[in-house]
């Protein structure tokens, strides 16, 4: 068995605190140095958490020869940029979704990945977590017949502001970019389990939404139309609370997901689950519990993988990860056009 996977940190906000608080109950990973976007604010995460180092710039974590594999955690702008740095110097990447910003830009970090020959993973955790192994199983099985639509929602409300990450156009704000690869991303493996495949990708994507006063799109739902005649309805948002269930909808019965996105954490208990109602029967409710957060789980999948460069379906990989971005270029395209011929109000 391997020594633990030791990783770099890029970024110090939430995001990053709930991985290195995670990573602090793994016996496979530990963090050992850390960069921010000031050395001050590097030194208070790695004083936080017990990092060994802290990095005044991000060249000086990549050339740190402990770092081994880099988690990115910063805003989604910065993702391209830092991910092919860390590519370039040979590190394995576990990179925040989005991967980037638009499906161009993940191409070019995937073929970097590709030419380096290093590990590159798009962090959507919900993916490595037991509950989806364990729910793609009982749908291949067929437990509630064949598939006929999913409606999955991630939308959440905080307070506007135009400064904030969330709000900001040129930071890449709202609701698409920012949850909307969730449920984006389910709907294309459901779609997949129809077909006998990992994912397709739709062939007909429409949006209505609402585009707030900054200029990003505040709550937003898609429908997803897919060749074999599996449907899907997408909601995601920042500043409208549409919660974060998933509906699977089979010839015979549902499933009801309380929270794919985020099935355990080491602060909100590591048991999670779902409900399968079938005609005529009582519901079946299906109690999965982790050992430890999901960040965690994450980052130990990406240690077991290597030294292979792709982690095993249903994780992401590289082509899941491009697709997913089309989608959402698509979907971010569509919702323009709608808002773009709808007609003008006086409010």
């Amino acid at each position: 068995m391997r020594e633990k996977l030791q990783w770099g940190v890029i970024g110090t906000g939430g995001i990053a605190s709930d991985f290195t608080e995670a990573l602090a109950g793994s016996d496979r990973c530990k963090v050992v140095n850390v960069v921010g976007s000031s050395l001050p604010k590097a030194r208070a995460f790695a004083d936080r958490f017990r990092i060994p180092a802290a990095a005044p710039a991000l060249g000086d974590l990549l050339a740190d020869p402990a770092v081994e594999a880099v988690y990115i955690a910063t805003p989604h702008p910065s993702h391209e940029a830092q991910a092919l740095a860390s590519i370039e110097a040979g590190k394995h990447v576990l990179c925040e979704k989005p991967l980037t910003t638009d499906a161009a830009s993940s191409a070019r970090v995937i073929e970097a990945a590709r030419r380096r020959g290093v590990f590159l993973m798009e962090a959507f955790m919900y993916r490595c977590h037991p509950l989806m192994r364990e729910l793609v199983t009982r749908l291949q099985e067929g437990v509630i017949g064949p598939l006929r639509h999913v409606r999955a929602d991630f939308a959440f409300r905080v307070p506007r502001n135009p400064a904030g990450r969330l709000f900001n156009v040129a930071l890449a704000g709202g609701g698409i970019l920012d949850v909307g690869g969730y449920p984006i991303s389910l709907a294309r493996l459901l779609a997949g389990i129809v077909e006998r495949r990992p994912f397709v990708e739709p062939v007909k994507i429409d949006a209505i939404g609402i585009i707030g006063p900054t200029g990003v799109d505040e709550l937003t739902t898609a429908n997803l139309a897919f060749a074999s005649g599996f449907t899907a309805t997408v909601t995601a948002g920042v500043y409208h609370d549409g919660g974060r269930t998933a509906v699977i909808f089979g010839e015979s019965g549902k499933i009801v997901i309380p929270d794919p996105w985020i099935p355990a954490s080491e602060r909100h208990g590591l048991e999670t689950g779902y409900a399968i109602w079938r005609d005529q029967q009582q519901p079946e409710t299906v109690v999965i519990r982790a050992t430890k957060a999901t960040y965690a789980i994450e980052a130990e999948l990406v240690a077991d993988t290597l030294p292979a460069k792709e982690a095993t379906w249903p994780a992401m990989g590289w082509a899941d990860s491009l697709g997913n971005m089309a989608a959402l270029d698509a979907w971010r395209t569509a919702l323009l056009a709608a808002s773009t011929a709808a007609p003008s109000r006086n409010l």
